[in-house]
C-alpha cells in the first residue's frame, strides 16, 4: 500500500533557539508561513538556562544524545521557568497571527520534562509536513550534522 499525501493546510513546526527568538528575520518568516499553514513554534532558551544554572551554582553538563543534563529537581525547575517565560513572551508577540507557541517541554503522566529543542524536532518529525530550525550562523554545521538523516528539516540561520 502506498501512502497518501494529506491535502489542505500543512502542519509546520519551527524550532527557534532562544538566542534568535527576537530576530526580525525569524518573526517575519513565521508570520508569512502562518498565512498558508498551521504553524507551531517550539522555543528554546539554552544559553539563558546555562546562565541561570551557573548563577545558581550548578555545573553545566551536556551529552550528545540529550543535550543539557539536569540532575536535580531544582535544575529542572530553572530550565522549565526559562522555557515557559520564553514561550509566554513569544505567545504575546504573535497574538492574532494564528501561531501556536510552546516551550520545549513535554509532560509524561504528570512528570514535566524539558527536552532539548533538537530532540523535540526529532520526536515530532512524523507528525509535521515541514520542520524548520532557526539558529545562529555559527551553529549551522552542527545542526546540519544533527539532522543529516531528517530530510524534511531545514536549517535557517540569522
Amino acid at each position: 500500500m502506498g501512502s497518501k499525501k494529506t491535502k489542505g493546510i500543512k502542519n509546520v513546526l519551527v524550532k527557534v533557539s532562544g538566542d534568535v527568538k527576537n530576530k526580525q528575520k525569524f518573526k517575519d518568516f513565521v508570520i508569512k508561513l502562518a498565512k498558508k499553514a498551521f504553524v507551531v513554534i517550539v522555543v528554546g532558551g539554552g544559553t539563558e538556562i546555562s546562565e541561570k544554572l551557573t548563577d545558581a551554582g550548578y555545573k553545566i553538563i551536556f551529552d550528545d544524545k540529550h543535550g543539557r543534563v539536569t540532575e536535580t529537581w531544582e535544575e529542572r525547575k530553572i530550565a522549565r521557568e526559562v522555557l515557559e517565560k520564553n514561550a509566554k513572551k513569544m505567545q504575546d508577540d504573535f497574538v492574532g497571527k494564528g501561531i501556536i507557541v510552546t516551550p520545549s517541554i513535554i509532560d509524561i503522566a504528570g512528570v514535566t520534562c524539558h527536552i532539548n529543542g533538537d530532540n523535540y524536532i526529532k520526536a515530532a518529525y512524523l507528525g509535521f509536513d515541514e520542520l524548520y530550525v532557526f539558529t545562529l550562523k555559527d551553529r549551522k554545521d552542527a545542526k546540519k550534522e544533527i539532522f543529516k538523516n531528517y530530510e524534511k528539516v531545514k536549517i535557517i540561520t540569522v
